[in-house]
């Protein structure tokens, strides 16, 4: 199947939107905890605590939940890899 030039300028922008986009963000620094975890823990760690004091508690927390749950689901924070 053929996408069509209508169809392509669709998709082009909605990566180019997603792209920009807070989650996107928030699951390229979740990607970058992972992939620090994976090689040195300690820097992982580090880094969150980092986050609770500069970015505050909420913030540290939603990083640190998704940090875990994406670790349960296998993730070593490989580009793009969000399960």
């Amino acid at each position: 199947m053929t996408m069509t030039t209508e169809e392509d300028s669709k998709l082009h922008e909605f990566s180019m939107n997603f792209h920009s986009s807070e989650e996107y963000r928030h699951q390229c620094e979740v990607r970058q905890v992972l992939r620090w975890r994976a090689e040195n823990r300690d820097k992982a760690i580090s880094y969150l605590q980092l986050v609770r004091q500069k970015r505050g508690d909420v913030v540290a927390t939603k990083l640190e939940r998704d940090c875990k749950e994406q670790w349960a689901r296998g993730s070593r924070g490989i580009k793009g890899d969000w399960r």
